[in-house]
């Protein structure tokens, strides 16, 4: 089991150290729990609800509006692989380096702490990110998802993590400003570096960085929508330029009952089932196929929103009303369980975890992914997929609600 060590400092930051000297670079991430969902909160005793896509907008101001230059730029200049990128419920900074590792840190812990605000350079901000999500709505599945989630949700506001374009346009430097302040605090965040390092000199480098910064802190609450469980439609459609039509229908899922570990757990278990279920040697998909009903694969995928899990299946058809019922009959009746695929599929997943060690970035992703979206600070493993059982799958998917949903259709 790979065995990542933890650290809080005294001002709250929570830092993962997985030292492998057998590797030739150091993986450096750091991670804000400030992402798309998080529009809702009272800082200071004050209230604020926001508009999509205002942590998307604070991810590319910070990295390109600080005092000490773009800093994913001076990264690259110091040929580092780097990145950052805004999520459903967090925000990441990174990069991957073989030498030079306490100039990445010190350059992209700098750059995260001394953002230079201004209208002006707001304004500047906002025309690359238009273009970036008018490049997403050329894609019909963009105007899908859209359509989905108005009709999945009740009270949750949540439509994009980038927000529209008039999201965008009304989104003020105060606004920015406060969720800076707000969440960019370090015990709102955490740092996890892997690969071939000294611990004690990096964590000696991180402590005398933070040493020298002067944070007011702001009492914060996010605030959690409460949503009912009933979808808002069972059904939606929009016209688009489209070769083939498409149809896909989405399961609201209530993770009230879960624990972390279990919705966990629930990741793997949806993985199987969709292969097992929906895969290219399911039975579905050969019935499918066999009448014409489809010509290519079923999409599946799962979406966590809050304390609410999305399970979609879908697929391009000629014949969506047969698609929509024979997915929804898949879903009610729940007939086709296979011990010897869940068994092979187990395998698949201990082969597929042997080899997340290939590549750092590939092994650490994962468990800031556990930590953030389950709050489970612990690797997968092979003994915890070894504890998988057949029996504990069926009982497991049986008791899952899939009584509310929705279906959404692409037409030409």
């Amino acid at each position: 089991m790979t065995n990542f060590e933890k650290v809080i400092l005294d001002n709250g930051l929570v830092i993962y150290f997985y030292v492998d000297k057998k590797r030739h670079s150091t993986f450096f991430q750091h991670i804000t729990k400030f992402g798309g969902l998080t529009k809702d909160f009272i800082c200071d005793g004050n209230e604020y609800h926001l508009q999509d896509g205002i942590a998307h907008i604070l991810e590319h101001y910070i990295v390109e509006e600080n005092k000490y230059g773009n800093f994913l730029k001076l990264l690259g200049e110091a040929q580092m692989s780097t990145n950052a990128s805004t999520h459903h419920d967090m925000t990441r900074f990174y990069f991957n380096a073989i030498e030079n590792v306490e100039f990445g840190i010190r350059t992209l812990l700098n750059g995260i702490y001394a953002p230079l605000f201004s209208e002006e350079k707001l304004e500047k901000m906002k025309g690359p990110i238009y273009q970036e999500i008018r490049g997403k709505s050329d894609s019909k599945f963009y105007h899908g998802m859209y359509c989905s989630y108005n009709n999945l949700f009740n009270q949750l506001s949540f439509r994009s993590i980038g927000g529209t374009v008039d999201d965008v346009k009304k989104t003020t430097l105060d606004e920015l400003m406060l969720c800076y302040d707000a969440f960019y605090q370090p015990s709102n965040q955490m740092i996890v570096v892997g690969g071939n390092f000294d611990k004690d000199e990096v964590l000696s480098i991180i402590k005398d960085f933070y040493s020298k910064l002067n944070i007011v802190k702001h009492d914060v609450q996010v605030i959690n929508t409460i949503e009912d469980t009933k979808v808002k439609n069972q059904y939606g459609e929009i016209h688009f330029p489209t070769g083939e039509e498409y149809l896909e229908v989405t399961y609201k899922i209530n993770l009230d009952k879960y624990s972390p570990d279990e919705q966990l757990k629930l990741d793997f278990y949806l993985s199987y089932f969709f292969n097992m279920f929906f895969g290219v040697t399911s039975p579905l998909y050969n019935r499918l196929v066999k009448n014409n009903i489809i010509t290519g694969s079923l999409g599946c995928g799962t979406t966590k929103l809050g304390n609410y899990l999305l399970v979609s299946a879908g697929s391009y058809s000629d014949n969506l009303s047969v698609l929509g019922e024979e997915i929804k009959k898949t879903f009610n009746e729940l007939k086709d369980f296979n011990e010897e695929k869940f068994e092979l599929d187990k395998k698949q997943t201990i082969l597929d975890l042997i080899l997340r060690d290939e590549n750092i970035g590939n092994m650490v992703m994962p468990f800031v992914n556990n930590i953030i979206t389950y709050n489970c600070d612990y690797p997968d493993s092979k003994e915890q997929v070894d504890g998988y059982t057949y029996e504990d799958f069926v009982k497991t998917m049986k008791e899952i609600d899939f009584s509310n949903y929705t279906v959404t259709v692409i037409r030409k």
